[in-house]
């Protein structure tokens, strides 16, 4: 867990507590009404042990609205960086989406080779590349013709 993110249920937990003593409520009382044991509760104050289903409760229980704790942008950053290979997927299935759909390149027929070049990507991914452009025929944005051992995609009419 970030800093970031223990900082912000420390003070979701610091709000929670200031609106329980509030209505005057023990963690007993907060107990009864949301379902949710004392020793969770009293984790949850200080920071621990805050589920999404417990938050909604206690937003529920004691009558806030869950916008009052984002009212400030979190900073999106994971903590983790996704592994090359991820990157790499995921950057040619951009460029492969952007052929399909905002590129006149399927317009005529056009093997898993011609994509492999288009895309520069090693004619050892052609495997890869023809379960990619069979979805795209199963979404019903190309269709493809057989032509003895190889297919031909290009796109719907």
């Amino acid at each position: 867990m970030t800093d970031e993110d223990k900082q912000l249920l420390e003070k979701i937990g610091l709000s929670f507590r200031a609106k329980r003593n509030d209505l005057y409520y023990s963690l007993r009382d907060l107990s009864h009404i949301t379902g949710i044991s004392t020793g969770t509760l009293n984790g949850i104050e200080k920071g621990k042990d805050l589920t999404f289903t417990n938050f909604l409760t206690l937003c529920r229980s004691l009558e806030i609205q869950p916008a009052l704790f984002f009212q400030h942008d979190i900073v999106f950053k994971s903590p983790y960086s996704l592994p090359p290979e991820a990157r790499e997927r995921i950057t040619l299935s951009k460029k492969l989406d952007n052929l399909v759909y905002h590129s006149d390149f399927f317009n005529t027929e056009r093997r898993v080779s011609d994509v492999l070049i288009q895309l520069g990507v090693d004619k050892s991914e052609s495997n890869k590349f023809s379960v990619y452009l069979s979805n795209y025929c199963e979404e019903g944005t190309l269709v493809y013709r057989q032509h003895g051992n190889f297919k031909t995609y290009r796109k719907k009419n």
